[in-house]
C-alpha cells in the first residue's frame, strides 16, 4: 500500500487570513495618522511663526520710514476674509508675503508697537488660541489662556 503524500496548493485566501491581513493594516493605519496629524500642525506652526517674523520686520520699517510721518501706535495687519470677500486695510503691504491656502488664512495677526500676536481663526480647527512675539527681538510666547495653552506646544517656538 503506497500512501499518497502529496499536498495540493490552495490558491485562494480563507477567511481568517483575509481578516488578519485587514486587521494588520488597521493598526498600521492607527499609528500613522497621529504622527501625521501632529506634523501637520506642527508644519502650520512653522508657517505662522514665519508670517510673525515677516510681520515684525515689516512693522519696523514701518515705524523707522520717515516718509510715513508718525507710527501708528496699533493697527491691524490683516482682517481674516469672513466670506464676504473683503479684507481689512494692509497698512504694512505684507498681505501678498503671507502664506495663506485657497484664499483662507489659518491665523489672524495683529500689531502693536511692541508685540506681534497670531490668533488661530475656526479654519485651524481651535478659534482663539494665541502665540505672540515681542519686538524687536522676542521672546516668544503662548497665550497664557487654556485654549492656547493646550493647542501649542511652546518647544515649536524659536
Amino acid at each position: 500500500m503506497t500512501e499518497n503524500k502529496t499536498v495540493e496548493k490552495k490558491s485562494k485566501f480563507s477567511l481568517i487570513e483575509l481578516l488578519m491581513i485587514i486587521m494588520i493594516v488597521g493598526i498600521v493605519f492607527t499609528l500613522i495618522i497621529p504622527l501625521r496629524n501632529d506634523r501637520i500642525i506642527q508644519e502650520k506652526m512653522k508657517e505662522a511663526v514665519k508670517n510673525v517674523q515677516i510681520i515684525a520686520r515689516a512693522d519696523i520699517a514701518f515705524m523707522e520710514d520717515p516718509a510715513n510721518g508718525f507710527y501708528i501706535f496699533e493697527h491691524n495687519v490683516l482682517i481674516m476674509d469672513k466670506g464676504d470677500g473683503n479684507n481689512g486695510d494692509d497698512l504694512l503691504n505684507i498681505q501678498g508675503k503671507l502664506e495663506k491656502i485657497a484664499d483662507v488664512f489659518y491665523f489672524d495677526y495683529s500689531v502693536t508697537d511692541s508685540t506681534v500676536v497670531a490668533t488661530t481663526n475656526k479654519n485651524f480647527g481651535k478659534e482663539g488660541a494665541a502665540f505672540y512675539y515681542y519686538l524687536p527681538n522676542g521672546p516668544w510666547g503662548v497665550g497664557s489662556d487654556k485654549v492656547s495653552q493646550n493647542t501649542f506646544d511652546p518647544n515649536w517656538l524659536p
